[in-house]
Order: C-alpha cells, then sequence, then structure tokens
C-alpha cells in the first residue's frame, strides 16, 4: 500500500495537484518573457532601422529643398515617392508599436511575480479628470484619466524593494523608459492626423512641449531598455515560487477560454494566436 501512494502514478491530492498546476504555469510563463524578449529585440532593430531610414529621407528633402535638387531627393526616396512628412509618420507608428511591445513585456514580467497594474486614476490623476468635468470642451481629446495604466505601468517599477528594481526599474532604465513614454504619448495620434498649432503630431495640444525626432536619442533609449529588459528576463529565470504558500483561491475553478486580448471594444480569444501578437498600433489607446 505504501508502495502505491509513493508511486508517480498514484492519485494526487489536491494540494498537489494545484502545486503541480502552479509550477507548469510558472514555467510557460518565463517561456513567455523569453519569446517576447527575443520579439522585442527584433523590433528594437527594425525601429533603428527605420530611425536612420526616415532621417536620410528627411536630410535629402532638407537638401532637395535647399538646393533645389529633386534628384538628390528622388534618389533617397528610392522611387517610393515617399515623403519627408510621410517616413516620419511611418517611424512614430512604428515607435509606438515598439512600445506597445515593450508594455506587454514589462506586465508580463511583473505578473510573474504576483504584480498586477491598475487601470484605476490614482489622487494625482484625479485633478485631471476634475478638469473634464469643469470644461466639457476638453472632451474632444483624449482624457488623461481614461489612460493611467501607462503611467502606473512605469510607477510600479519604481518600488526599490520591487523584484525588477535592479533591471527595468535601474536609474538609467527607469528614465528613458520615462521618456519613451513622453514621445509615445506625444506621437499616439499620429496616424489619424491630429496635430497642434507647430505640426508635429503631438497629442495634448497646447502646453505640451514639442518633440522631434532628432531629439529622441534613439540609440542610446534602446540600448538602455533591452539592457534593463533583459536584465529583467535574468531575473524572472531566476524566480521560484516553491515557497509561496497555497491559499484557497488557488483551488478555485479557472476557466478554460483562451488568453485574451483588450481590443478598445472588448476582448478576443487568441488562443491560437503567436504570444507575440500585437493588435495593429492604429487601433490602440
Amino acid at each position: 500500500m505504501d508502495q502505491m501512494n509513493t508511486s508517480k502514478y498514484a492519485p494526487k491530492t489536491p494540494a498537489e495537484r494545484v502545486a503541480q498546476s502552479k509550477a507548469e504555469k510558472l514555467k510557460q510563463d518565463k517561456e513567455r518573457v523569453t519569446r517576447l524578449l527575443g520579439r522585442l529585440r527584433w523590433k528594437a532593430e527594425m525601429l533603428w532601422v527605420s530611425y536612420m531610414r526616415t532621417m536620410e529621407i528627411i536630410q535629402a528633402t532638407a537638401a532637395a529643398q535647399q538646393h533645389q535638387d529633386q534628384s538628390q531627393h528622388d534618389k533617397h526616396t528610392m522611387g517610393s515617392g515617399t515623403s519627408s512628412t510621410q517616413a516620419e509618420t511611418m517611424f512614430k507608428i512604428d515607435f509606438f508599436e515598439f512600445y506597445t511591445l515593450l508594455e506587454r513585456y514589462m506586465t508580463d514580467c511583473l505578473a510573474l511575480f504576483g504584480i498586477s497594474v491598475s487601470a484605476a486614476v490614482t489622487p494625482r490623476q484625479n485633478f485631471n479628470a476634475l478638469r473634464y468635468e469643469v470644461h466639457p470642451e476638453l472632451h474632444r481629446t483624449r482624457p488623461l484619466a481614461s489612460h493611467a495604466f501607462h503611467a502606473n505601468l512605469l510607477e510600479a517599477l519604481d518600488n526599490a524593494e520591487g523584484p525588477l528594481a535592479g533591471s527595468l526599474g535601474e536609474v538609467r532604465v527607469r528614465a528613458q523608459l520615462g521618456r519613451a513614454k513622453e514621445f509615445r504619448n506625444a506621437w499616439k495620434d499620429v496616424s489619424t492626423g491630429q496635430r497642434n498649432g507647430n505640426g508635429n503630431g503631438n497629442a495634448g495640444g497646447e502646453g505640451k512641449a514639442v518633440l522631434q525626432l532628432q531629439d529622441l536619442g534613439l540609440q542610446d533609449m534602446l540600448q538602455e531598455i533591452l539592457w534593463g529588459c533583459e536584465e529583467a528576463e535574468r531575473v524572472v529565470q531566476a524566480y521560484d515560487n516553491k515557497e509561496e504558500r497555497l491559499t484557497t483561491r488557488d483551488f478555485e475553478p479557472k476557466s478554460t477560454t483562451g488568453t485574451t486580448m483588450y481590443d478598445g471594444g472588448g476582448s478576443m480569444e487568441i488562443e491560437d494566436m503567436p504570444f507575440e501578437y500585437m493588435d495593429d498600433a492604429m487601433d490602440l489607446d
């Protein structure tokens, strides 16, 4: 009888089944983080290529206008007919897509440690929400209060005792993440043609600083952010949740449906889609 109980084929107790399930989930979550990091590296490389190509077209256009040499401009557009404005718009969309994937990576890393990020408005942001109640005309723009998740995600990295404090929360990395978010916010409406008075496609209009491509410092930004992401992945792979105690919530029935992704108007099943799949950036907030 004792041999039957110790056999690997012996029926498992509820606690043993839950522990096994949690171990399998942790393994899957770690694999997801690794896969997303690989996708993020590729996105960063393609973003750099996009940036260099965009700057090439912008500089060629400026030189052509200065010397009225249209042939120089045509040579750099490679017959595609892409104007400097169009190239800049395409790069900004590329940047938005990169940041969206970056946010997904950071969210998955935090979630593995049981840290969830709320989209709720913090007291600091409630003042902004009040402005939209007092000034109804501001509803024509996007209220910051309805998009608090992006700010809350970065604030979750500021905890000095957090598991990612030495990676994504490291001072230089965190500073570049903050800069990336500012550019992301400034350029998020570029595909819709919404522009401020300076014609730079910045969201937010009055009072917002004009953020130019030349101000981006993309190479340093990508180097610091990717370093932080790689360090975070190392922390994730070293994590072991065996010491966590089981709770009654662990014994509750789990949904059998596939993973869902928010699409702005609901959610869609992505059970058969790769972890790296992302929505069209032009459909995201």
